[in-house]
């Protein structure tokens, strides 16, 4: 630090000087001492959590090497004896690497967290009990989790077990443990983790770390710095992931046949260029196996912005069979779909799904799971129904 600088600006002027990178603090990684981790016996060492906003770490005059060190990568590296822990502290602090973006339903990962999971409440069929749940984060997964600001699509379940080369010592090398449910969590700068709708700002908000949360029973967790196999549910993956993504087609078919009924230019447009109906009145959705729910309120506002609502609900059916007609089209060309991450490989990545359906391509926000191809759909039918609000919009796959 020079004289009259702050931490934080002395380490963003450092970054820019030795790395050649804009960067800007987001938090800190707490050591010991006030917060501060041991240098030697008149210094101390502090960590800060930095993002990137532009330019690729260069090497410079003092540096033979720069590269970028994945959690599981930290010990591949001959650090000082004083940067061990720190480093080792600031690798807890990532966010969870996630498979699930490009259809992966097994994998393996180092488990970082293991902690009470109180007062929670979990998926199908299951009932609270917070004495004996427990939220496992392992540092890459290939578990969907239920996400608190728009949870549409329901947390993968499966199985958490030691990996073949994992302590075998604490059990069978291959003991199984159900996870009962999955939840998006964040972690403070203080350790504090929160869950769900106990957290308070956006997913991806860098004040905190984004960790996926495997919830299991107390008796079957495994311990901080186990190796495990992680396996999904496959089978309901893939029925929630043909429940998403016909949702998302429903959407766009409704957004083309109610273009009709704009006497205004809408507030804002989709990938296709139709009105954003669906973005625009949408008020709850929710993914089940093969199926969605989504409503919709058609109030003032929306009047307001140019939308007949009264000529749309004195004539649903006839919406729903034009929307159904869009359906069997574009199911029929099988067309390619994908999520995009944009080269990010962690939970607070900013995802969309890319659909090729013809006058794409579609491309909606989403961070869920989806089919490979429309022709695993098997086809899609929508049935759109009048409310006291708006409208509801129920859809089906296969």
């Amino acid at each position: 630090m020079e004289p009259g600088e702050e931490p934080a600006q002395a380490l963003v002027r450092e970054l820019r000087e030795e790395l050649s990178v804009d960067a800007y603090v987001v938090g800190r990684v707490r050591g010991p001492i006030d917060g501060d981790w041991p240098l030697d016996t008149g210094s101390v060492l502090r960590v800060m959590r930095v993002r990137l906003e532009r330019g690729e770490p260069q090497p410079g005059v003092a540096h033979d090497e720069i590269r970028w060190l994945a959690s599981d990568e930290i010990g591949s590296v001959a650090w000082l004896a004083p940067d061990v822990a720190p480093a080792a502290a600031a690798a807890l602090r990532l966010d969870t690497w996630v498979g699930f973006p490009a259809g992966a339903t097994e994998g393996d990962g180092l488990v970082t967290l293991v902690t009470p999971l109180p007062g929670v409440a979990f998926g199908e069929d299951e009932t609270p009990d917070p004495d004996r749940r427990v939220a496992v984060v392992v540092d890459r997964t290939p578990f969907h989790p239920l996400d608190h600001g728009w949870p549409d699509q329901p947390g993968d379940t499966g199985t958490i077990s030691l990996a073949p080369d994992g302590d075998a010592s604490r059990g069978s090398a291959r003991r199984l443990a159900t996870v009962h449910d999955c939840l998006t969590g964040a972690l403070d700068d203080d350790g504090r983790l929160q869950v769900h709708s106990d957290i308070d700002v956006r997913r991806g908000d860098p004040s905190r770390t984004w960790v996926v949360v495997h919830v299991l029973d107390a008796a079957d967790a495994p311990a901080v710095g186990d190796r495990v196999h992680l396996a999904v549910d496959a089978m309901r993956r893939a029925a929630l992931s043909r429940g998403h993504s016909a949702c998302h087609l429903a959407a766009l078919a409704l957004n083309e046949v109610t273009a009709r009924f704009w006497t205004k230019e809408p507030p804002r447009r989709d990938s296709r260029g139709f009105p954003y109906l669906d973005q625009i009145a949408i008020q709850t959705s929710r993914i089940s196996p093969g199926a969605s729910y989504d409503a919709y309120r058609c109030g003032k506002s929306l009047r307001k912005a140019g939308f007949d609502a009264e000529a749309l609900l004195v004539d649903t059916h006839a919406v729903s069979e034009a929307a159904n007609a869009l359906l069997d089209a574009w199911v029929g060309t099988a067309a390619l779909s994908r999520v995009d991450t944009g080269g990010d490989p962690t939970l607070s990545a900013r995802r969309r799904w890319w659909c090729d359906v013809p006058g794409g391509p579609a491309v909606i926000p989403c961070g869920g799971t989806h089919v490979s191809d429309l022709g695993a759909l098997g086809g899609v039918r929508i049935a759109l129904d009048r409310t006291d609000s708006g409208f509801e919009v129920r859809t089906t796959a296969g």
